[in-house]
Formats: C-alpha cells, sequence, structure tokens
C-alpha cells in the first residue's frame, strides 16, 4: 500500500480523498502543516503530496521549499492545489510537479494522482 501526504488544515478533506482514491489501494495521511508533513515524511515512505496551498497560518508555497529539501522525498511528486488558480503558476515555478484548482472534481482528482503513481510524469 503507498501513502500520499495530504497536507491541508481542513480534516473534513481526508475522508474525500480517501473515498476518492479508495480503488487505488493508498493510505492517505492527513497533517495540518510543516511540522507534521516532516514528521511523516521522515518516518514512511510517501509516494505523492497533496499540498494545499492555503494552510490557515502557514502558506503552502512557504512549506514546498521544506519539504522539497527532505532526501526521502527526491523524486516524489508534489501536487499543490488552491481555490485561486492566480497561484498556479507560482506553484510550478516553486518546484511543484502540478496544480489542480479547488475544489477539484473527484476525477481530477484520481487522474492526477493515478497518473503520478503510474510513474508518468506529466508536464504542467
Amino acid at each position: 500500500m503507498r501513502t500520499i501526504l495530504l497536507v491541508d488544515d481542513e480534516p473534513e478533506l481526508q475522508p474525500l480523498v480517501a473515498l476518492c482514491l479508495d480503488h487505488l489501494d493508498v493510505n492517505v495521511i492527513q497533517v495540518p502543516g510543516l511540522i507534521g508533513g516532516l514528521e511523516v515524511i521522515r518516518t514512511q515512505d510517501v509516494a505523492l503530496v497533496l499540498l494545499d496551498l492555503a494552510l490557515g497560518a502557514e502558506d503552502g508555497l512557504e512549506i514546498l521549499p521544506h519539504l522539497l529539501k527532505e532526501p526521502r522525498l527526491a523524486g516524489v511528486p508534489v501536487v499543490a492545489f488552491s481555490a485561486h488558480d492566480s497561484r498556479r503558476r507560482e506553484a510550478l515555478s516553486s518546484g511543484a510537479d502540478f496544480f489542480l484548482g479547488r475544489p477539484f472534481a473527484p476525477a481530477a482528482l484520481r487522474s492526477t494522482v493515478e497518473t503520478y503513481l503510474c510513474n508518468d510524469r506529466p508536464q504542467p
């Protein structure tokens, strides 16, 4: 079973993401910010990171460089998401592999995650 790290401060999102990805045999672990994310990365093999850019007290784009410095995340795709499509370019230029607008359709989430878990790295 592969692990997906969901960095988002809304606790109700984890069960929805897990439900959307149920057919992929993945474990979705949700953390609200950088500290929890680093703890998961340092203790578990993560196959994909889903990173919200609006985290209440933290900004996902401020967290992204810290995540990308982690040796255990080398080659692990990061999918950023935000309700503000204006952040797309900023997220991609900061190192995110892909950007999803929020709210995202379940099919879009499934398709994106399937693509990255199958090691097909699409270009943004």
